[in-house]
Order: structure tokens, then C-alpha cells, then sequence
């Protein structure tokens, strides 16, 4: 597997990197959900919910962020669901921090009888293992968005070619890569997030390759979708 620093040196001459993650330095790995909205007329309602969901459910030592995106030209469904969250994990043992967080006392059950959690309705839901993150320092903007990568593949370094060449071309700033714990349904072996500052992030992953020349890199992608942020915690 190809070290941070080598994934960095593969970016290239001209832009200087620096490990200032907006993630805390011990993440291991995250919780990533994908949903849809059972009633599209009553988003505010979801995304309500999934506010006091999300404050619920930090714990430190467990959990240190939340965040929350849309893809609003997503069809809502199974295949292509609108929502995305991502929690990042510091536990030590990232494999064991989604079940403590749940079979805790504290876990928030009573926001299940909420009748807004019925707007909620999963796609995917699956933690991953951090296995590569970079971030280049090229005084970005702030978060706005994220290319979310769902794939199969033989190794781990088959990632790093794809990895460094997008950050290369300066629609992302910041690539992760995580392996599977466990997921539901069929969950696939990787999960690549590519993090953008540009006003509409929506088009950066589709920018990026233009500008690549959409290279092969032998990944087997199940899907590649574009999300932009809509909320943080």
C-alpha cells in the first residue's frame, strides 16, 4: 500500500502539501449512510430530523463529526438515493464504534417514534476503515462539497493513481479512502471521498476528468455520484 507521503510526492511539483485535515488527526474509519426522503414535499422535515439525529449520536471519543449532503439531481432512489451522510470515527477500533453507539444507553431511540423519522428511508447504510487520506493545503475556501466513490477492487494501492491525479488538477483538495467493516446491502469492498471548495461542486468530479481525460485505473466502480454539503456539526 502507498504511504501518505508517497501519495503526495505523485501529486507533484508545484503545490505544496500540508497535513491540516479538517478531520481530526485520529479518525479510523466512518459511518456512511445513504437515504431518501419518503416524501419529497417534506425535505425540511427530514432534514430536521436528521439534525437532532445527528447531535444525538456525537460521542466523543467515538464520533467527532456529521456531515450531511445532497444530490439534488439524483432520481431518490435505491440505485441513485439523494442523501449522503458521513460520520467520521476516532475510536481506536473503528470496527466496534458503530455497535457501542448503538447498543448504548444513550443511543436516541425515542427519535424513532418521532413521526418525521418515517421520512427517512435508508438506501445504504455500512462503516469503513480509514486506509489513505491526503489533503493538499492550496488555501482552499472552506468544504462545499464531495465526489463519493463506491467500488470493487483487488488492493488498496490500485486507489492511489486516481487519487493523486485528481487532487492534481485542483477541483479537490482533500482524498480519503476507506475499507469495509460491514454494510448493508451488498456493500462494496471501498468507499472514496473527494472533497471540493468550489462554489458549484457539483461538477468538480466531471471538471477533473475532463481535464484527465477520464484515464483508466481499473477500479471497479458500482457508483460515482456528486453531492454538495448541506450541513455540518
Amino acid at each position: 500500500m502507498d504511504t501518505t507521503r508517497e501519495v503526495l510526492q505523485a501529486v507533484g511539483p508545484g503545490t505544496l502539501p500540508s497535513i491540516t485535515p479538517r478531520h481530526p488527526r485520529e479518525r479510523t474509519g466512518v459511518r456512511f449512510v445513504l437515504t431518501n426522503a419518503a416524501d419529497p414535499s417534506r425535505a425540511d422535515d427530514y432534514s430536521a430530523w436528521y439534525d437532532d439525529y445527528e447531535s444525538a449520536i456525537i460521542r466523543p471519543g467515538l464520533l467527532a463529526n456529521a456531515f450531511r449532503f445532497e444530490n439534488p439531481s439524483a432520481a431518490g432512489t435505491a440505485c441513485d438515493p439523494q442523501y449522503a451522510a458521513v460520520y467520521d470515527i476516532v475510536s481506536p477500533d473503528p470496527a466496534s464504534a458503530w455497535s457501542a453507539i448503538e447498543n448504548s444507553p444513550d443511543y436516541p431511540r425515542y427519535l424513532f417514534d418521532d413521526p418525521r423519522s418515517r421520512l427517512v428511508v435508508p438506501a445504504f447504510r455500512a462503516s469503513y476503515a480509514l486506509t489513505e487520506s491526503v489533503e493538499i493545503d492550496d488555501e482552499h475556501r472552506g468544504f462545499t462539497g464531495a465526489q463519493i466513490i463506491l467500488s470493487d477492487g483487488p488492493t488498496d494501492a490500485a486507489h492511489a493513481p486516481r487519487a493523486a491525479a485528481l487532487l492534481k488538477t485542483g477541483f479537490f483538495y482533500s482524498a480519503s479512502r476507506f475499507r469495509i467493516i460491514e454494510g448493508s446491502p451488498n456493500p462494496p469492498a471501498w468507499l472514496e471521498i473527494f472533497e471540493t471548495d468550489l462554489q458549484d461542486p457539483l461538477t468538480a468530479y466531471a471538471r477533473a476528468f475532463a481535464a484527465l481525460g477520464s484515464p483508466a485505473d481499473g477500479v471497479h466502480q458500482r457508483s460515482s455520484h456528486p453531492f454538495a454539503l448541506v450541513a455540518a456539526r
